[in-house]
């Protein structure tokens, strides 16, 4: 199941996901030609020059996937998915044109 998430195309975009503190931690994107793009893998942002994660630990750990003035072209899903390969949470971004 994914959440419904709307955003005007180049609005910051913040997609928040409870994982284990750890690198290994993935996040990805489904394309339209049925491939998975990885966009965040083993602590590296990957051929993503506007998307990054940023991570917290205060009461809970959090991997934010942060994507910077979105595009209608970052309309889709994504998904996070923990250390030990389990999805955390999914997100159905749609991007609305002005």
């Amino acid at each position: 199941m994914y959440s419904r998430l709307e955003a005007f195309a180049g609005d910051d975009v913040d997609l928040m996901c409870n994982a284990s503190l750890t690198s290994k931690m993935m996040w990805t994107y489904d394309t339209d030609d049925g491939y998975v793009d990885y966009i965040y893998w083993n602590g590296r942002t990957v051929n993503q020059s506007r998307l990054h994660v940023s991570t917290t630990s205060l009461a809970s750990v959090s991997h934010t996937l942060i994507i910077s003035g979105a595009k209608l072209n970052d309309t889709g899903p994504y998904d996070c998915y923990d250390g030990n390969g389990l999805r955390r949470v999914g997100y159905q971004l749609i991007i609305v044109g002005m």
